[in-house]
């Protein structure tokens, strides 16, 4: 596994580019004074809408809860409806709490599948590694699109997540959360939508009846496995209402809002990117690219590469595969530095018996049709940067090659016990974990069978 790679000139001059395209220039392409921020009531004082600190919660009493308590106490899981009764259709997702030594941290953890398929229990191995840590975690469903079907689809999971990130920062108080301490954590197609909310934080250009009234949809805390960031995806046209090299400003303003790396700049938190060295190399470009933008307009950014990793490397069917439990250890280690708890807590004290954990490896890279047209000022399209061969300016999906990137190894830890399940009453043992080996490899196919996306 390899930490941040050197930034090469061509980033640099990339983030140059994207920097300028998120002032005024950016806001005409994405359709002008729609994507500024709202007046929401509750403000800052009530911390529904309150600027990002970097220590822990404050003294100052939190507002009330604008949402009702949903009735999960330490130990416990319930799946609640989190979309407001306005919404088109009511969309649900497992809230679950840490049995002890619950942290003030919330993850929402978004499953991927294309955004034709996947399920939000999908998530649970990740719920249940984050509960041993003592986050509280919420795995919410969103909208699924048929291909052929409807058109466009955007934004309706983008809101559905806002609405997620809006309904646990609504019931903070009831979860024993700081509300200014919400993270998104995507999974391949889940990461592009949680990189879309992260990146357009109290946009008024999402709002509407699928939305919560009067609550921040901020994300606080970003973290994105394995997708291209700059709205590329299958079914593309479909989703977006046309193609975008469209001359549409209702198709042109949908691909402005989906382009997380032209939007970067707005974001309001921190950011972790991982993906592995076996998928497609245009995400380990965007993740530089994305860490690059994010640095240069005052945030922190870590990118991780997975040696031996293909898409979808960490599903192990029930629980986390070995390269999951890797990886597993680097959000564990980037959520505590991000949002230390005081007392201050080790990253990772739960047992985690990695030998017993799945050899899958993941999926090799494959193809979708890239960006051919960002207008977010690079001069290539953000889809060709900083790699000349990965250029998107072909009108048949380009194949991604793997990455030829250089990978330090990290070994993973060996314990005895696996990970507590979130119902369970009592806390994992927290005996300090042993450095093995690496893990072989191997090439299972993914119990679950998602599809990539």
């Amino acid at each position: 596994m390899s930490r941040r790679r050197p930034t090469p000139a061509a980033v640099l001059a990339t983030v140059l580019a994207l920097l300028v395209a998120a002032g005024a220039g950016a806001w005409a392409y994405l359709g002008g004074s729609g994507g500024s921020t709202p007046a929401i009531a509750g403000g800052a004082s009530g911390g529904e809408l309150a600027a990002d600190t970097a220590g822990p919660t404050t003294t100052t009493p939190p507002e009330p809860d604008r949402l009702a308590d949903p009735g999960v106490g330490p130990g416990e899981c319930a799946v609640v409806t989190y979309t407001p009764p306005t919404a088109s259709e009511p969309q649900e997702g497992e809230l679950c709490r840490p049995a002890t030594a619950q942290r003030d941290v919330v993850v929402v953890a978004v499953h991927g599948g294309g955004g034709t398929g996947g399920t939000w229990q999908g998530m649970r191995r990740w719920s249940d590694r984050l509960l041993a840590e003592g986050y509280v975690t919420f795995l919410p469903g969103y909208h699924l699109f048929t291909p052929g079907g409807e058109r466009p689809v955007f934004p309706l999971p983008e809101q559905n997540l806002k609405a997620a990130v809006q309904y646990v920062r609504g019931t903070g108080n009831a979860l024993g959360i700081d509300k200014q301490r919400v993270v998104v954590q995507g999974m391949s197609a889940g990461a592009r939508i949680g990189a879309v909310a992260y990146t357009t934080p109290d946009d008024a250009w999402f709002a509407g009846p699928e939305l919560h009234p009067g609550i921040s949809d901020r994300v606080d805390g970003f973290v994105g496995f394995y997708h291209p960031y700059d709205g590329s995806m299958q079914h593309s046209t479909q989703y977006y209402g046309g193609s975008d090299e469209s001359s549409d400003p209702a198709v042109v303003q949908r691909w402005g809002r989906a382009d997380a790396l032209a939007n970067a700049g707005r974001a309001q938190g921190d950011a972790l990117f991982v993906t592995g060295d076996e998928d497609w190399s245009l995400i380990a470009d965007h993740q530089e690219l994305f860490a690059a933008v994010l640095e240069a307009t005052g945030h922190e950014a870590r990118t991780v590469v997975v040696e031996g990793g293909g898409h979808g490397f960490d599903e192990g069917g029930e629980r986390l595969s070995r390269l999951g439990e890797q990886a597993a250890l680097e959000v564990l280690d980037w959520l505590n530095d991000t949002f230390p708890q005081r007392p201050a807590r080790a990253a990772s004290t739960a047992d985690v018996d990695t030998r017993s954990a799945p050899a899958y490896t993941g999926q090799a890279g494959t193809t979708v049709p890239t960006r051919r047209n960002t207008g977010n000022g690079a001069s290539s399209g953000t889809t060709s940067v900083p790699s000349p061969a990965a250029s998107g300016r072909s009108t048949t999906p380009t194949t991604l090659a793997t990455a030829t990137t250089t990978a330090t190894t990290v070994a993973p830890v060996t314990t005895t016990t696996p990970p507590t399940p979130p119902t369970t009453a009592t806390p994992p043992t927290t005996t300090p974990p042993t450095v093995v080996t690496p893990p072989p490899t191997a090439t299972t196919p993914a119990p679950e069978g998602e599809p990539a996306g």
